[in-house]
Parts: C-alpha cells; sequence; structure tokens
C-alpha cells in the first residue's frame, strides 16, 4: 500500500517549536498529519496541521491562507473549531487520559494556521486490517470496538460528537487496544457556515442528519457511524449510502440471514445502530451496548442469585454527582398480595427452582457469616432499604456462632413503587396518542420486564438472607424505569423541535428564548401565546425529568411531557394560520429592506467613468463600485425569483424558507454596501466632480 502524501505538505526535515517533521502519516479533507521528533527528547508525537485544502493554500512554503475572500469566512470559521477540537480532546484527558481516544499534548498557532501535537499511536487501521482480507468473529470485533464506544460516550458527555467514525479511524496496536483518532469532523457544524466547498461526513458512515438539516445530530450520529463499520467488519463490504437504503430500499439488514461467529443479538444491535431515521437509532451509547448482551446477560433465578459477591452493589448517581437516596414508601402490597406473587413466581420458575431451595439458603446464610459487614454498611447508606413510615419489619441476622460472631439487625428492603404500571400507562398513553409503534413497543416491553423483576422482589421479600438481592433488584428497576423515560422524553422532544421548526427561528415569539413581540396580528396573538405557553409546559416536564432522582419521578415527568406535546401539537395546529400570517409579514419587511439596500449600492455606483488621467486609486475605487454593484444586482434577481415562488403561498415552511434566504441575500447586500469605496474628486485641469452619490 502506498504512503498517503500531499503535495502541499511541509517537506521532511522542517522545524515546528520543538519538533521535526519526518513523513507524512494521513491526509484529510481539513489538514495534514505528521509524525515528528523531538529536538531535546526524541520523542515521537503525531503533529496535525489545519490545512483545508478545498478552500486554502500554501504560500511561501510554509504560510496556509485562504483561496479568495469568499474561504475566508470559512477557513477562519475552521480555524477556531481547529482549535476547540484540541481544547476537547485535552479536557477528555482530565484527570486521567481515556486509553481509547486520542491525546494531545500541545497546540500552537504559526505559519497561518494552527498545530496539534499528540501522543504518536502505532497500530494498524481497521481500514488496513479490512484490505488485507482480515476476518473478525464476535468476541474479536466486540473487544476493538466496544472501547472505543465507552470513550466515544465520555466524549458525548462533555458535549462532543465525532461525525466521521469509520475504519480508517479506528487504530489497533499490537496488543489488541484500539484508539479512535482524528476527532477534526467534530469542529464542523454544516448550519455554521454559509459555504457549500466542504465537506463535513464520509459516505457511507454518514447518517443521513449529517445530509438534511431537518434532524438535529447526537450520539446517535456517531452510532449510526459504528453500526456501519460492525456491518462491514461483518460482511467484508460496505453497505449503500443512508439515502440509498432509504429512498431507494437498497441493502438489507445484517439480522436477515445468519452469519457464522456472530449472534443474532449482535447482528440486531448492528441492524439498530444502522436504522435510517434517527428516532429509530438507541440514543446513548450506553443504551446500545446494552443491546449486545441482551440475549447473553444472566437470568434473574435463584441460580444466578447465589453468584452475587456479599460486597453491596454500587449505589446509583444522581445528575449532581451525589449518591441517590431512596425516600419512604408505605409497601404497596399486603400479605396476601405476596403470598399469590411468590406462588406465581415459583410457578414460572418451574421444580427444579424448588430443588435449588437447599442450596441456596446454604449458600446465602455463608454469604451473611463472612459478608454480615458488608451488608450492614448497604443498608447504612439506604442503598435500596427503604426505612418505613411505621414499625417496620426487621430481619435479625442471627449467628449460631454466639454473640461474638452474630450479625447486626438489617431493616428488610420494602417494596418498591408500581413502576411497571407506570410505565405500562406511559406506553397506553403514548399509543393512543400516535407515537411511533417502535416507541410505545419499547415501553412495552419496559413495562413487562419491570413486572418480572417485582414479582423476583416479593418473593425474596421478607428473607433474612436476601437483603442484598433484593436492594440490587430495587436499584435496577429505578434504572430501567429510568431508561424507559429517557427514551420517551427524547423522542417528544425531538418532535416537539421538528413540529416547531418552521418558527423557532423567530426570537419574537418566545418559543425557544425571551418574547420581544410576535410580530403577528392582535386576531393571531393569543394563538401564538397560547402554543408558546404549550412549549413552555413541555420544558418545564423536561426539567423536571432532569431533576428526577429515581425511576417512578423519570417516568412521572415523562407522562407530564407526553401530555404537553399533545396540547402543544393541537395549539400549534390552531395558531399555524396566525404564525403563516406573521411569517408573511416578516418576509414582506424584510424583502423591502433587501431592496432598499441595493438602491443605495445602485446609488453609490452610478458616478461617470473616471476619465483617461485619473489617478490608479480612482479606477480602482470605480470599478470596485461596478463590480459590488453587478454582484447586488444578481442577488436581486434571486429576490424577485424568490418572491415570484412565495407569492401567495399558505405554506409556513416555504415562507420559513423564504424568510431564511432572504436573510442571506440581505448580509451579503449588507456587506457590499459596506465595501463600497468612499466619493473621490477627479484630479486633473478639469476639477470635474467622478464621485457618486454623497
Amino acid at each position: 500500500m502506498s504512503a498517503p502524501y500531499h503535495n502541499k505538505a511541509l517537506p521532511e526535515g522542517a522545524l515546528l517549536r520543538e519538533w521535526r517533521l519526518e513523513e507524512v502519516l494521513g491526509v484529510g479533507g481539513f489538514g495534514i498529519v505528521y509524525r515528528g521528533r523531538g529536538l531535546y527528547f526524541d520523542e515521537l508525537v503525531a503533529i496535525k496541521e489545519y490545512f483545508p485544502s478545498a478552500i486554502s493554500d500554501r504560500r511561501d512554503d510554509t504560510t496556509v491562507a485562504p483561496n479568495d475572500s469568499t474561504s475566508e469566512e470559512i477557513y477562519a470559521l475552521g480555524l477556531q473549531k481547529f482549535l476547540e477540537e484540541a481544547k476537547v480532546l485535552w479536557n477528555l484527558s482530565k484527570p486521567d487520559r481515556h486509553p481509547n481516544i486520542v491525546s494531545v499534548r500541545s497546540l500552537f498557532e504559526i505559519n497561518g494556521t494552527a498545530y496539534m501535537v499528540m501522543d504518536f499511536e502505532v497500530g494498524l487501521s481497521l481500514s488496513r486490517m479490512l484490505k488485507a482480507g482480515r476476518r473478525f468473529d464476535e468476541a474479536s470485533l466486540l473487544a476493538i470496538i466496544r472501547p472505543i464506544a465507552e470513550g466515544l460516550d465520555r466524549a458525548h458527555r462533555a458535549g462532543v460528537l465525532h461525525r466521521d467514525i469509520k475504519p480508517a479511524n479506528i487504530l489497533v496496536d499490537d496488543t489488541g487496544r484500539s484508539v479512535l483518532i482524528d476527532f477534526g469532523s467534530a469542529r464542523f457544524d454544516a448550519g455554521q457556515a454559509t459555504s457549500t466547498k466542504v465537506t463535513f461526513y464520509t459516505p457511507p458512515y454518514a447518517a443521513i442528519e449529517q445530509y438534511v438539516k431537518t434532524y438535529p445530530q447526537g450520539p446517535w450520529t456517531d452510532i449510526y457511524a459504528l453500526g456501519v463499520t460492525l456491518y462491514e467488519c461483518v460482511t467484508g463490504e460496505k453497505p449503500p449510502e443512508v439515502l440509498e437504503r432509504l429512498h431507494g430500499g437498497l441493502g438489507q439488514s445484517l439480522s436477515s440471514r445468519e452469519w457464522s461467529g456472530f449472534s443474532a443479538t449482535f447482528t440486531k444491535a448492528v441492524d439498530a445502530a444502522m436504522a435510517p431515521k434517527p428516532s429509530d437509532r438507541p440514543q446513548t451509547i450506553g443504551q446500545w451496548l446494552r443491546m449486545f448482551d441482551a440475549d447473553v446477560a444472566p437470568t434473574d433465578d435463584e441460580a444466578t442469585r447465589i453468584a452475587v459477591t456479599p460486597s453491596p452493589p454500587s449505589p446509583p448517581a444522581d445528575r449532581s454527582g451525589g449518591l441517590a437516596t431512596d425516600h419512604e414508601r408505605p409497601l404497596h402490597a399486603g400479605p396476601s398480595e405476596l403470598k399469590a406473587a411468590s406462588s406465581e413466581a415459583l410457578a414460572k420458575d418451574g421444580p427444579g427452582h424448588k430443588r435449588r431451595g437447599p442450596l441456596i439458603i446454604a449458600v446465602a446464610v455463608g454469604m451473611l457469616l463472612v459478608g454480615g459487614a458488608g451488608v450492614m454498611i448497604m443498608a447504612s447508606r439506604g442503598l435500596g432499604a427503604r426505612p418505613p413510615r411505621s414499625a417496620p419489619p426487621t430481619v435479625a441476622a442471627q449467628s449460631a456462632q454466639g454473640p461474638a460472631a452474630s450479625a447486626p439487625a438489617v431493616a428488610a428492603p420494602m417494596a418498591p413503587p408500581p413502576l411497571a404500571t407506570e410505565v405500562s400507562a406511559l406506553a397506553a398513553d403514548a399509543d393512543k396518542a400516535g407515537r411511533p409503534r417502535k416507541e410505545t413497543a419499547a415501553l412495552k416491553a419496559a413495562a413487562d420486564r419491570l413486572a418480572d423483576l417485582d414479582a423476583k422482589f416479593r418473593v425474596l421479600a421478607g428473607r433474612p438472607d436476601a437483603a442484598a438481592t433484593s436492594a440490587s433488584l430495587i436499584a435496577d428497576m429505578n434504572r430501567r424505569a429510568g431508561d424507559a423515560a429517557a427514551g420517551e422524553t427524547a423522542s417528544l422532544s425531538r418532535d416537539a423541535d421538528a413540529l416547531l421548526k418552521p418558527v423557532l427561528h423567530n426570537p419574537g415569539w418566545g418559543l425557544s428564548g425571551a418574547s420581544s413581540g410576535s410580530g403577528a396580528s392582535s386576531a393571531g396573538a393569543d394563538q401564538i401565546d397560547t402554543v408558546r405557553k404549550a412549549r413552555a409546559a413541555m420544558r418545564s416536564a423536561l426539567g423536571a425529568f432532569g431533576q428526577a432522582k429515581d425511576g417512578e419521578a423519570k417516568v412521572a415527568a415523562a407522562h407530564s411531557e407526553l401530555t404537553a406535546f399533545q396540547t402543544l401539537s393541537a395549539d400549534f395546529a390552531l395558531a399555524r394560520p396566525a404564525f403563516t400570517e406573521a411569517e408573511r409579514r416578516k418576509y414582506q419587511a424584510m424583502d423591502a429592506a433587501a431592496r432598499q439596500t441595493f438602491a443605495e449600492i445602485a446609488r453609490a455606483a452610478s458616478g461617470p467613468k473616471p476619465w483617461i488621467f485619473a489617478g490608479r486609486a480612482e479606477k480602482d475605487a470605480y470599478k470596485l463600485s461596478q463590480d459590488n454593484a453587478a454582484k447586488a444586482r444578481a442577488r436581486i434577481g434571486e429576490l424577485d425569483a424568490l418572491f415570484q415562488r412565495v407569492r401567495g403561498s399558505e405554506d409556513l415552511e416555504v415562507l420559513n424558507a423564504a424568510a431564511l434566504q432572504v436573510t442571506s441575500i440581505q448580509a451579503d447586500l449588507n456587506r457590499l454596501k459596506s465595501a463600497m469605496p468612499a466619493p473621490q474628486r477627479k484630479s486633473g485641469a478639469q476639477g470635474a466632480s467622478s464621485g457618486g452619490a454623497q
């Protein structure tokens, strides 16, 4: 395989501060990566140079500069984001570097550009391994991708997306350690620049939201790329691009056939990551990784619980970083209900469950003898133990060895709230509200799983040997209920933003910030205000979810958000004509302002042409004014064509797009106006004026 090269790369032996360049390691659309060696300590590093080759060039063999004035904006934006990328990677390595994310050593700006010095990672890229014919099985692939995904999850929690995950950006060293490199595309959001010269993604690893701005980008964007990478590693072929899959019906799911060395669980998890629509994919790395364990996770029967270590389970952490504490709750089932639940659970487990009983009791007693202190620590911290409102039943874990070996009394965990019922109610209401089938199916599955866990808990209720297991079950139920609620709130929030997208850009309506007057007529102001209040109710429910400390509170917040979303949808449908009226008024005002700016440019360029003996400065100023006037006329031509498309339209999306386009035209006209030369006087004997309008 030929070595990478770039005809504008700095030469071998060039010095950058304390580093001497040795060779080009890689070339991309945003920059060049060199191998460098320290002048003082002889250490190897990788040095990335910001060099967006589509819009810049190297001058004087060293200096990097944009190609022309139209490229200056995107070049400056890219440089700013390059610096931010370095800072992000630096922060991700604190307090300890994640072993699977490339680490930054230093950053400096010279030669009109910037350089990022990173650890030199020795390894073979996944793309080269594939080209060499390397084949994988499930275990070997997960050994590479899971650590990468966990490191990426750390980046996502810091608010950073990679946006360009592909086999070429995953290195594997001789020990099997995988490293994710090149967070370069994390710098750019395509909506941040007006230029269209730069590609922000790599097909076929790019998700649909990287092509179409309608869909927001998030962790699910990187999850799509990871799914495509796994697909390629399993099949040896790249899948069709997402637009071809979505609209052309090309390709087939990985799970549609069996693959030697890969389980159905694995292939279904890959398919979930590659869902074309963002809302159909796992929303976080954690959700996705759990899918790989769905069919191999240990069951919750008694034999599995024997393997639980005597030390207490790790406490769930709340969002502020502290331990989540359980509030006092009464029992939700009386003795007869517990007996019925116990009989039902034993019937499900079958005769084998009864035969394991003596072994379970023997092991549990042994755990109490050995780990009584650990259980007491758990109870003292409140990990799953719910102190009662009145005279709770307690379990005295007394040892047969006498007082010296007796374990302290441990409070039996109280019954958890009816999470299964609450999640089931949320699923039913979501179904009635017409939410996507996959979304409601996920809620129903979560409710079924919670019901199973609740039954298992009730079998153990009151048993002196099951305090730790019961507490673990309660923590698991809270986590599962919280995850189900999180998925619902995320989906509702995305759909609300999509619903309101045509009007969110106008801060005057107060839908995404402070209101400064809607611009609508008084007849529609009340309707718009109703939508504003419904939107505020949704944001309030989302805030309540963020503050929730347990599964029950999170499910309640998700329920509130669902109700608020239904209200918002209905109110927006009623207020749509008012929004359309206000949007039309806004468009008309912007159109008039743009034409006024053009008239001023035309007047400034209407002066006579300089006479033959005029100075160079005067001639250059005249030429600039004529060029700017010509560019302005072209933009006004676009404005005229836009007016013909918009005239008579009652489509809010059309008017919204028109307003955004006029905003762009107005910005260009303002720039041309500010660049117009100041009026000048002719020099020479004639003394005639040659300036434009004063």
